[in-house]
């Protein structure tokens, strides 16, 4: 089931933060992380995705997981601080720069204080799937196929988590997921708790 094992490196240290804390997940797609996630022990899960299809078999895959349809180009409809940990899996590569700025804002604001962010966005390094070779609407954001795609350079993640956010870990890596390897940021942070955005 587990085609993408990207979580598993920190499976201990999302065993640090309490099994009784929600646990959002960005874009579910067909629910592998939710499952694995589960497979750990972590039942509290809110899997949303603008797909129902997605969602249905993020259902099948996950029962006990409460699934949203949900699209990030609006507010996220949850509380302040109400989730541990969010998992953000190359998501929030669609969206034009101010536009991605909010969607982190609204994340921070979901996270309780401390909380844990765990995401992935695609890299400038991602040649095989649109950093290269296609209209560029602004830098690094692109109409591939007909869908508007960014692409993060170092900077522009730094600059991306630059206020309210420790970063714990920021790596570039390579995907096998896919026909051809996939180059993606993996980043860890955790939301200060004095931050307020």
């Amino acid at each position: 089931m587990n085609r993408d094992p990207w979580l598993e490196p920190w499976v201990p240290l999302l065993h640090r933060y309490p099994k009784t804390a929600e646990i959002l997940e960005l874009s579910c797609g067909p629910g592998y992380d939710t499952w694995f996630l589960a497979q750990q022990g972590f039942h509290r899960i809110t899997a949303t995705d603008i797909a129902p299809e997605a969602l249905a078999l993020t259902s099948q895959r996950v029962p006990a997981a409460t699934v949203l349809h949900h699209d990030l180009n609006d507010p996220l409809p949850f509380a302040d601080q109400r989730f541990g940990v969010v998992i953000a899996s190359l998501c929030l590569h669609y969206f034009e720069w101010e536009k991605t700025l909010g969607i982190v804002r609204d994340i921070h604001r979901c996270l309780a204080d401390g909380g844990l962010l765990v995401c992935r966005l695609n890299s400038t390094g991602d040649v095989h799937y649109g950093a290269t070779g296609h209209r560029e609407i602004s830098p690094h954001y692109y109409e591939v196929d007909g869908q508007a795609k960014r692409f993060f350079d170092g900077g522009e993640v730094l600059s991306l988590f630059s206020a309210g956010w420790t970063t714990l870990s920021m790596q570039e890596r390579t995907i096998g997921r896919y026909e051809k390897p996939k180059v993606a940021w993996e980043i860890l942070l955790t939301k200060d708790a004095t931050a307020a955005l």
